[in-house]
């Protein structure tokens, strides 16, 4: 498998240690591994806007992928 390596500010660090904890997983990679699966579905189910709208535990939010 090819390595990639790259420099994470802090504030990056902190947020893929985070989501280690919320996703259950111990690796940056397998972080990295599922935020690209998400951006997939986010990608390719947004509106033709380009907005995409999160529902959970709380009120709905809507995102755009638009630069």
């Amino acid at each position: 498998m090819p390595v990639t390596t790259f420099e994470m500010d802090e504030r990056t660090q902190n947020a893929v240690r985070e989501l280690q904890e919320i996703f259950g997983v111990k690796t940056n990679a397998a972080v990295l591994r599922k935020a690209i699966a998400l951006s997939m579905v986010a990608a390719t189910k947004a509106t033709p806007e380009r907005t995409v709208t999160i529902s959970g535990r709380d009120e709905p939010l809507t995102i755009s992928l638009a630069t």
